[in-house]
């Protein structure tokens, strides 16, 4: 009997030693070595300037744009002033109070991390604007990344269809997927 048990034991250990759960997983969902910080991270083959009839609004995008670009870089510095030029070129806009509004948060904000999160919030209310707005040349690339904020997710707005991941710059650049070309 003892043989038996034995024998079924090494079966077992080795039917099963080769037969592991295939597990599938997205391409922007693996973890990648940060990327090495040479140059502008942000920076990518296809950039579309987008104008919109209002020329105040194509300076407030081109403004959140660079805010982008700074978190994208995970320059602390950098973010620190672009978020300051956005929101003073924001400021007394009554037209844009909506966007204001979200972007003061960003004064009492000292780190990128805290610029990220500040920056989610914005990009859901230029969005509301960008439907608002009329394009008379380019688009705008609505982007969305599955693993920001601990898996909840973040969406972001870029002149570009490649990914540049603002909320996780050099740790997973180019996490994620266009969801939405604005034109």
């Amino acid at each position: 009997m003892k043989k038996y048990i034995y024998l079924l034991t090494i079966i077992a250990f080795f039917s099963c030693k080769n037969k592991e759960a295939e597990v599938k997983t997205a391409p922007s969902q693996v973890a990648h070595a940060p990327t090495p910080k040479t140059g502008d991270l942000n920076e990518t083959n296809m950039k579309v300037d987008v104008v919109f009839e209002n020329s105040t609004f194509t300076e407030i995008y081109n403004a959140y744009l660079d805010v982008k670009a700074s978190l994208v870089n995970t320059d602390d510095e950098t973010s620190a002033a672009t978020t300051r030029a956005f929101l003073m070129l924001l400021k007394g806009n009554d037209a844009y109070a909506n966007i204001h509004n979200a972007t003061i948060p960003f004064v009492e904000a000292t780190t990128v991390k805290e610029r990220r999160v500040i920056f989610e919030k914005v990009s859901t209310v230029m969005e509301m604007q960008i439907a608002k707005e009329k394009i008379v040349s380019g688009a705008v690339y609505k982007q969305y990344c599955p693993m920001a904020f601990n898996g909840k997710g973040a969406y972001w707005l870029s002149n570009s269809n490649e990914v540049r991941n603002p909320y996780f710059g050099d740790q997973m650049l180019k996490c994620g997927v266009v969801e939405k070309e604005i034109k």
